[in-house]
């Protein structure tokens, strides 16, 4: 008998192999490129009971009972075990005794070895390419991983986090979903359907230790606020600062598209081969071309008012950067800043900045009171690898995918290790979230812990114009925006 044999026996004891038969018209696949299956038949070897159990009475032969398993692949070809079950009968009260097969799910019809390892490797595989290789049906795969992530819901569990981060993310076929992130240790803390204010109560309200949550980062989407206050009685909510410094590349594209718009056409063409993009970059980061774009630009009159835009969005930002650690000095700052804004109607959407501020006026200086440079962009970067994978193909159910997430299989074994877990790191390598005809995924424990996303490496703020993806009643910037054509 050989070494497969005998693995395959461990987990059906008193049964030996009969005999091999290999099928040759399964459906083929890369595993599999000869469309072969294994039918092992195996036969009862053990000793029958002789005595019923109930009554004391003997026991007859009752004939056998076919049970056909699927097993683990050998040698990459799908494997089924084909047992003869024996059965005896109790004449006196009719009790039917079997073997006991402790290594077998009658009900999913197959070695619980097999359906450990589907659950696991679905994790990372599609359910089609699963059950090509074990020889399955796709609802059969599925049905396995659904019992998998019910199971790991009452198992896997991370810390409450203190600094928590909220962002949104469309999905096809799924539609809208809260990305809920750890911002102190760059980790996915879960994932929820909604956005609205009940949804978002109801959520926070059910989260263990919420007390623990002192600080939430956010943009400015005010049903916020009231769950905040509602659900999370120690949190203090805080705007990211990257939605916040995007409005004023905002007022700026607003009146680059106005000066613009009064120029002749060959102005108005020389101005705009490449300027929209420059003068979203700030200036302590302009290589040497961009930066002599903006001298030539100074030196033209008619360019004047761009010019005093570009200047006044230089200097929203600098709120932050030249105030890092004082808030008084931010927000002497942003007094000044306001005030320096010209009368001129061109610049009303800096005067419509202002008024922003104002109208978030604590949960936007509340940043200089958390103890941590706290933002949002860790999240975004999340949203960024949702987006990319879900223009790849045909998206799974909301519950799968989120157990795709955060039942990773390093989550999984470090849980092995440790009672409390922060959750999944966001990696720079391989997809996080799976989809069905994304095949042959390569995403190993090293790739989940190292060269993730800092929030710092992300910058959503170069490529921004106006009039796309905006929502004017809450001040929100839902998506980076893309590039405008001419004007």
């Amino acid at each position: 008998m050989n070494e497969n044999n005998s693995s395959i026996l461990e987990f059906v004891p008193d049964f030996a192999v009969q005999n091999v038969q290999i099928k040759t018209d399964v459906p083929v696949s890369d595993h599999n490129p000869e469309g072969r299956m294994n039918i092992m038949n195996l036969v009862y070897t053990g000793t029958p009971e002789k005595v019923c159990p109930k009554c004391g009475k003997s026991l007859y032969s009752h004939g056998t009972r076919p049970l056909t398993l699927t097993d683990t692949p050998m040698f990459g070809v799908p494997t089924k075990l084909a047992l003869e079950v024996p059965r005896r009968r109790c004449r006196s009260c009719g009790y039917i005794w079997t073997p006991e097969l402790k290594e077998v799910d009658e009900v999913r019809k197959a070695t619980r070895r097999a359906i450990l390892q589907m659950a696991n490797r679905a994790l990372k595989q599609s359910f089609n390419d699963l059950a090509l290789e074990f020889g399955v049906s796709n609802n059969t795969v599925k049905n396995i991983f659904v019992d998998f992530i019910k199971e790991k819901e009452n198992v896997v569990h991370f810390e409450t986090p203190s600094f928590l981060g909220l962002d949104e993310i469309k999905v096809k076929k799924i539609g809208e979903i809260t990305v809920v992130t750890d911002l102190e240790h760059r980790t996915l803390y879960d994932m929820m359907i909604g956005r609205n204010q009940t949804s978002l109560t109801e959520y926070f309200s059910r989260i263990p230790n919420p007390e623990n949550v002192l600080w939430v980062c956010t943009d400015m989407y005010r049903p916020f606020e009231k769950t905040i206050r509602s659900a999370l009685p120690n949190a203090r909510w805080v705007i990211d600062h990257y939605h916040i410094v995007a409005y004023a590349n905002r007022a700026m594209d607003i009146v680059r598209i106005a000066v613009q718009s009064k120029l002749s056409k060959k102005k108005r063409i020389a101005t705009k081969k490449g300027l929209a993009y420059t003068l979203r970059t700030r200036a302590d980061k302009m290589d040497a071309e961009d930066a002599l774009k903006i001298r030539e630009c100074r030196k033209l009159p008619y360019l004047n008012d761009l010019m005093t835009a570009f200047d006044l969005k230089e200097d929203f930002f600098n709120i932050y950067d030249k105030n890092p650690t004082s808030k008084d000095n931010a927000q002497k700052a942003f007094n000044e800043w306001e005030a320096s804004i010209p009368k001129a109607p061109v610049f009303e959407p800096f005067r419509d900045l202002a008024k922003t501020v104002h109208n978030f006026y604590e949960q936007i200086f509340n940043y200089w009171d958390c103890p941590i440079s706290i933002t949002n962009g860790f999240t975004e970067c999340t949203n960024r690898i949702i987006r990319e994978n879900n223009v790849r193909g045909r998206g799974n159910s909301f519950d799968i995918l989120r157990a795709r997430t955060l039942y990773r299989n390093a989550n999984l074994e470090r849980l092995d290790k440790a009672t409390k877990l922060h959750g999944p790191a966001i990696s720079k390598k391989g997809p996080l979230f799976l989809y069905e005809d994304v095949v042959g995924v390569k995403d190993d424990v090293a790739a989940d812990l190292t060269d993730s996303f800092d929030s710092h490496d992300y910058d959503p703020l170069i490529g921004l114009i106006p009039g796309v993806n905006y929502d004017p009643e809450t001040g929100e910037i839902f998506d980076e925006f893309p590039d405008e054509e001419d004007e």
